[in-house]
């Protein structure tokens, strides 16, 4: 996981949880529960930012959705680009806040593990990471997990950890919803010809945002 490579490179890490998005509440519970139990086993300290959804509700919730992704649709051009808009205002809002943190933590760098997802806007996630670093005079790693995701998939089966179905938004369980439900009539024949990925479906990885403090050199 990208956690573990980071402190095994020698890195100092703080890691953040910061998701006002997630929804409803028993969920966000259930996640953080998982996220703690996983930095106990490292021997971490969590920091946990404030679950308020108003910011959320103002700067993303009011973009507007579902936008399933299912291709061969006719609004799938139409949706791609309102749930890009979408997503990329929640990544900026959640990492312009692990920015902060960085500052007050005396970190120099910011990054963050939802690019091991492959149901993430790989690109969207790094200019938002790179954007609220600068604006707060950090620097970006800006690591692409992609292809650590097949093992974090297996060592979160291995931990036994919760693994949930959708995002985390009260839009994305909708769209992951509505596109299980189109990779089903696809598999039943129901959609003959409509082939390509259907995004949406979230899997084991834990919003997490990791801040470095000091680089370990390594031998």
């Amino acid at each position: 996981m990208p956690l573990e490579s980071l402190l095994g490179d020698g890195w100092q890490v703080v890691p953040y949880f910061y998701n006002p998005n997630i929804q409803p509440r028993e969920e966000y519970d259930r996640r953080l529960d998982v996220w703690r139990a996983f930095l106990d086993e490292l021997g971490l300290s969590s920091v946990v930012g404030p679950y308020d959804s108003g910011p959320w509700d103002e700067k993303v919730g009011s973009l507007g959705g579902p936008y399933p992704l299912v291709p061969g649709m006719p609004d799938y051009q139409t949706n791609q680009k309102a749930r890009l808009k979408r997503c990329r205002a929640c990544y900026g809002l959640r990492l312009e806040s692990a920015a902060s943190l960085a500052g007050e933590a005396g970190c120099r760098y910011l990054d963050t593990t939802l690019t091991i997802s492959p149901y993430q806007f790989t690109h969207e996630v790094l200019d938002a990471l790179g954007s609220a670093a600068a604006l707060l005079g950090k620097e970006s790693l800006g690591n692409d997990w992609h292809g650590r995701y097949p093992l974090s998939v297996q060592r979160s089966r291995a931990l036994g950890m919760y693994r949930q179905n959708y995002c985390g938004c009260r839009f994305s369980e909708q769209e992951a919803r509505i596109e299980r439900q189109a990779r089903r009539r696809e598999e039943r024949g129901e959609m003959r010809g409509e082939r390509g990925e259907l995004g949406g479906e979230g899997e084991s990885w834990e919003r997490r945002v990791v801040c470095e403090a000091t680089w370990v050199n390594q031998c």
